[in-house]
């Protein structure tokens, strides 16, 4: 039987380990830490504590994700300790009334009243689980609905700097096809001017000037679209970072749908609990069919929340299917080359 009185200091030490080695610190975890010692009633409210005295607040690092993460970790061990506390204490008074009940059965109408009262109990308590889940359910629902929301800024985004590069690259085009015409008549007109030297010596001048000038525009223009595709392919790489964020968001959430996991199932085993209990009130009489038939409820939820629970691992691999199609479409862009002035 574990030891009452565990200290605060004894779980702020234990809460240390824990993190320092690279674990959350749940309340199993702590517990484990001490030994497995003491109440999850007392070291869950000297987490309370502890966690007041630091500021309950998480720093401005943190992120959405992680702390949506904390969130639904420490949710998640509130619901596994109160249902523990709920299903042991039914367990203990089922059993008394099923005594009860076989030393006198004549008395089984008053003890039956009792057993409705027990069901009414036990049926708000299940809504009250039934909350809380929807409430895991729809915190769950808009991590899903933010991830996807970003995921769609990052594809526009990723669509606008391809058609900046695309433009980038045809004015390029049209820079270079413009330099190489400037090219072919300054050969053309040096080869004409050794003919014509003599006669046209000024107007030979006049030409190569009006062409050095248009060759320093050219020149001039493709600078400047040199500097836009630059711009272009920064854009890029800013949009290829933020990417690689959402992809740590992912993981992360793939890493909560792994840590809700083992708690499904142990809803489960607490099925099996219930089935169990069910079982034993059957032998009471007729009285007991209403309780029985809300624990098979409860069954059918838990299996429910299983099935929802598969539907979004499948959601998080579509998501990460999602991101290597984009990973995939910005390693097929490439990085157009950078092109240097001809000489003139």
């Amino acid at each position: 039987m574990a030891r009452p009185g565990v200290s605060k200091a004894e779980v702020q030490r234990a809460r240390l380990g824990v993190m320092k080695a690279g674990r959350h610190p749940s309340i199993d975890a702590i517990r484990i830490e001490l030994g497995n010692t003491g109440s999850k009633a007392t070291i869950y409210r000297h987490l309370k504590e502890i966690e007041a005295d630091e500021g309950g607040v998480s720093s401005p690092s943190t992120s959405l994700s992680e702390e949506l993460q904390a969130f639904v970790v420490n949710l998640a061990s509130r619901l596994e300790y109160e249902s523990r506390e709920r299903i042991e204490a039914q367990q203990a008074g089922h059993a008394a009334h099923v005594k009860r009940a076989a030393e006198a059965l004549e008395r089984s109408q008053a003890e039956a009243r009792g057993a409705r009262l027990d069901a009414e109990r036990l049926a708000s308590e299940l809504a009250s689980e039934r909350a809380r889940r929807h409430e895991v359910e729809a915190d769950l629902a808009a991590a899903k609905l933010a991830l996807a929301r970003q995921t769609a800024q990052l594809s526009a985004q990723l669509d606008g700097v391809q058609e900046q590069l695309k433009s980038a690259q045809s004015h390029v085009a049209s820079l270079e096809e413009k330099h190489g015409h400037a090219r072919e008549a300054l050969e053309h007109f040096r080869e004409a001017s050794r003919d014509q030297r003599d006669r046209e010596a000024r107007q030979h001048e006049q030409q190569i000037q009006y062409l050095q000038g248009e060759l320093r525009n050219v020149s001039d223009a493709l600078a400047a679209k040199h500097g836009e595709l630059r711009s272009a392919l920064q854009e890029k790489a800013d949009a290829l970072g933020q990417l690689t964020g959402v992809r740590a968001e992912k993981r992360q959430l793939d890493e909560l749908l792994r840590e809700l996991r083992p708690a499904a199932q142990r809803l489960a085993a607490q099925n099996q609990v219930v089935d169990d209990l069910r079982a034993q009130a059957s032998q009471a009489g007729s009285q007991y069919e209403a309780l029985l038939a809300r624990a098979t409820a409860l069954g059918e939820r838990n299996l429910e929340l299983e099935r929802e629970l598969a539907a979004l691992g499948a959601s998080a691999q579509a998501q990460d299917q999602l991101m290597k199609d984009v990973l995939a479409r910005i390693g097929a862009a490439g990085n157009p080359p950078i092109l240097t002035q001809a000489e003139s």
